[in-house]
């Protein structure tokens, strides 16, 4: 009797005795099962979502801090590489029909393995090249870094950090180990905006210079602030005070001008006047008095004549065209001179006289400006000081600590707050508004392995600061990482040809000359608008994606000598692009090469 043979078993009914027969099918199964993939999409578009919001609310740094950078969404994406991949497994043996679906799946793989390596290996940033300096092997990249040195081994650490994505704060702060020691930095807070906020500190030092903290505050403006001098330090001979005004601290207060120009005019009904006033000026004002003294008429540089009467207008200041004012001062009907002095002969109208100062604002010498100045100046334990307008002295007087000097500059008030025979400036910095501006930054002090900490102190983005401590003296940086590369470029020639009749540029032409020190392979390259220069260059480079790309970014319209040039490096450019092919070839095999069903 024969035997038939047992009937093949459909491809469901393969896999299932399949994976009763083997653990490794079971759990290739279980990793490309349908609802694995559809959590990890899920997740995955949620976080891009939550990421999407926090580019809208706060910035890219941050989205990318939290979510595409985070060490859960890269776990998270590994995950979906091995869904994807055992997803092909799951079709095994491979049909004729599957090619269009195992390219499409491990070409998302390819893409995302890419985009992984770009990310956490590649670089974007930027150069700043001059044509009469020395070539360079260092790059600025867009990563924020925290350097820690120990002053006392010279050991020094470098951390990824960014005070406005991570924001620290004091529940949540951030720690970095100090090098050659048990100490530690702590971050507790951050800042968008810092401000200067120098201390006037005494010192011990016989030669140190006198010093003056001067307190500025403004109710319309809320703003209160203090700013530290010392006699004879360069930054504190003059200042510029938010463009409002300028602020000179001085050896001796110098002479002035006042700012009002001011004559006495005796006018007599039947003789020349008398003027007296400062020699080689003039306020241009003339006055002629009616022969009974009872009309004076004024006459301002403007030509237009004003009766005042008298003697109803006496001690009585009348202001005239441009701003100059006449006060009729004393009036005699009928002068004369007694012992020298003015006087009256007799009540009747003989020889009628008045008395008459004239006061008008000193004009400004072509060119000179008429900002505001505060000129101050020691006086053993007093503040002397002078109001300017432009070169001309509006008021002037003396100060002690806490008596306020009223500026005139809307209503900002100048208090002195210490004045100190030996003195120093302790740097410091303070959170700011936006209005105020400055750098981010971040608040940082030390901790010790018993839990002593030291004071609180705000660092700035591309600020160095040395930390004292019971412990280690450290020297913290902070900013934009510096890295070195193992070429060096250098800009030879840098041209911005204009649209023809205009001063519109219609390219910028970087010349640039890369140099490998240890081959001593050199290469001439060209930045332009839409071409970015390349090194090492050359196809196998440049389809590898190990190349880096030089691009033009900022350009200095008043020094042609320099050029920004930014630079971008991704290792994996070629897997990105070789995924996004597959991708694009798996989609037209499924949908336009699908095997024909017999």
């Amino acid at each position: 009797m024969t035997v038939a043979p047992p009937a093949p078993l459909n491809r469901r009914e393969m896999i299932a005795e399949r994976c009763r027969r083997s653990v490794a099918w079971r759990i290739i199964h279980t990793l490309g099962s349908l609802k694995l993939a559809l959590l990890l999409l899920a997740t995955i578009a949620l976080a891009c979502a939550i990421a999407t919001f926090y580019e809208s609310r706060f910035d890219a740094k941050v989205a990318q801090t939290y979510i595409y950078k985070a060490p859960w969404f890269l776990l998270w994406l590994g995950v979906l590489c091995v869904n994807l991949f055992a997803v092909t497994l799951t079709r095994w043996p491979w049909e004729r029909k599957h090619l269009g679906f195992i390219i499409t799946h491990y070409g998302i793989i390819t893409l995302l393995i890419g985009a992984v390596i770009g990310s956490q290996f590649g670089f974007e940033g930027n150069v700043l090249l001059r044509k009469d300096q020395p070539p360079t092997d260092r790059l600025v990249t867009s990563r924020s870094v925290v350097q820690i040195q120990n002053l006392a081994t010279e050991a020094f650490e470098v951390f990824p950090f960014d005070a406005a994505a991570i924001r620290p704060s004091e529940k949540r702060p951030r720690t970095f180990p100090i090098p050659d020691s048990t100490w530690q930095l702590v971050i507790d807070d951050s800042a968008p905006h810092l401000t200067p906020d120098d201390r006037l500190v005494p010192s011990a030092d016989p030669a140190a210079p006198a010093g003056l903290a001067l307190r500025f505050s403004s109710g319309m403006m809320a703003q209160d602030l203090t700013l530290p001098l010392l006699a004879g330090d360069p930054a504190s001979r003059e200042r510029d005070f938010f463009g409002l005004a300028r602020l000179r601290l001085l050896d001796a207060l110098p002479t002035r001008l006042p700012l009002k120009l001011t004559e006495s005019h005796l006018i007599l009904a039947r003789y020349a006047p008398i003027v007296q006033g400062e020699p080689g000026a003039t306020t241009g004002v003339t006055a002629t008095l009616s022969p009974d003294g009872r009309t004076l008429e004024v006459t301002p540089p403007d030509g237009r004549p004003t009766a005042l009467a008298l003697p109803a207008t006496l001690g009585r200041p009348q202001t005239l065209g441009g701003n100059t004012t006449v006060t009729p001062l004393e009036f005699w009907p009928d002068f004369t001179l007694v012992n020298g002095q003015p006087a009256t002969a007799s009540q009747s109208p003989n020889n009628p006289a008045v008395l008459l100062r004239v006061e008008s604002p000193r004009l400004p010498a072509p060119g000179q400006d008429r900002q505001p100045t505060l000129e101050i100046a020691l006086d053993g334990d007093r503040l002397a000081y002078q109001l300017l307008r432009g070169p001309h002295l509006v008021s002037r007087g003396t100060a002690a600590p806490g008596e306020p000097i009223r500026l005139g500059w809307a209503d900002w008030i100048a208090t002195p707050t210490a004045i100190l025979p030996h003195a120093g400036i302790e740097p410091n910095l303070q959170p700011a508004t936006p209005a105020q501006g400055g750098p981010p930054g971040f608040r940082a002090h030390l901790r010790g392995p018993d839990g002593q900490t030291t004071p609180p102190r705000w660092i700035a983005s591309g600020d160095r600061a040395d930390l004292r401590s019971p412990g280690p003296d450290i020297r913290l940086s902070y900013g934009l990482e510096s890295r070195r590369v193992d070429f060096t470029l250098a800009l030879t020639d840098f041209n911005v040809p204009r649209f023809e009749g205009t001063d519109t540029p219609a390219d910028f032409i970087a010349s640039v000359r890369f140099h490998d020190p240890a081959t001593g392979r050199t290469r001439d390259d060209t930045a332009r608008m839409n071409t970015p220069a390349s090194w090492p260059g050359g196809w196998l480079a440049v389809t590898t994606g190990l190349n880096y790309k030089f691009s033009q970014a900022q350009w200095n319209p008043e020094n042609l000598d320099e050029t920004t040039l930014q630079v971008l490096f991704d290792p994996g450019w070629l897997l990105k692009w070789t995924g996004s092919l597959a991708i694009c070839a798996g989609i037209f095999i499924m949908f336009y090469l699908r095997p024909k069903k017999s």
